[in-house]
């Protein structure tokens, strides 16, 4: 097991040799003023008699909302609504912001990432489409893979269980830049919790399949 003493020295050199990345979850946007998994369910689950402190399941609950409706119009209203608010400037995202890190990665549909990244000056190549991995930003000095979506389409947002089964599916070209990403770069995984729902199905769908069966 690694101690956190080596990881720092570890990292410090991949930000030195330019092979660091960051991975990003809800948490790292949340002293911004967005809102976590729960917050953001928490109106639509108690409209069919959940109560997300009680689930272990948080893309169960989205999904069996969309189930029970019959639509998914209410959940890309309260994606939409409760992005596009204005937010603080985060400190974390600053400092982070300041280093010589190329690569982040996100499961955020939020923009501040982006958006604090352009103003220290870094020219910021977005990836939120399968297609947008097709087409570089000429002269990027940062790439932000945002490969459960953005706000400003929230129909095609990363956010219910069919979503995460049918993710190789539909953007499978993130899956397959990510795990080559974790071979070759050091990576920093910050704003998750270990009861993150996105962290828990990017590893048993995404990551943990596709790289043992690499290693067979």
């Amino acid at each position: 097991m690694i101690t956190i003493a080596q990881f720092k020295k570890s990292y410090s050199k991949a930000i030195r040799e330019g092979y660091a990345a960051i991975f990003a979850g809800a948490g790292l946007s949340k002293a911004s003023g967005f809102v976590e998994w729960k917050e953001l369910l928490n109106d639509l689950a108690r409209e069919i008699n959940l109560d997300v402190e009680k689930e272990s399941d948080l893309v169960e609950v989205a999904q069996y909302y969309v189930n029970e409706k019959n639509s998914r119009n209410e959940i890309n209203e309260k994606i939409l609504n409760r992005f596009i608010t204005e937010s603080q400037e985060s400190e974390n995202i600053r400092i982070l912001s300041e280093l010589p890190i190329q690569i982040f990665w996100t499961t955020n549909y939020d923009h501040l990432i982006e958006d604090t990244l352009k103003k220290f000056g870094k020219h910021v190549d977005v990836k939120i489409t399968s297609e947008s991995l097709a087409t570089n930003l000429s002269g990027n000095d940062t790439i932000v893979y945002k490969m459960h979506g953005d706000y400003t389409d929230p129909a095609a947002c990363v956010i219910i269980k069919d979503d995460y089964e049918l993710y190789n599916d539909k953007r499978q070209l993130f899956t397959t830049k990510l795990q080559g990403d974790l071979v070759s770069k050091t990576f920093l995984f910050i704003g998750f919790s270990f009861e993150d729902p996105n962290l828990k199905y990017i590893c048993k769908r995404q990551i943990f399949p596709r790289l043992a069966k690499n290693h067979l």
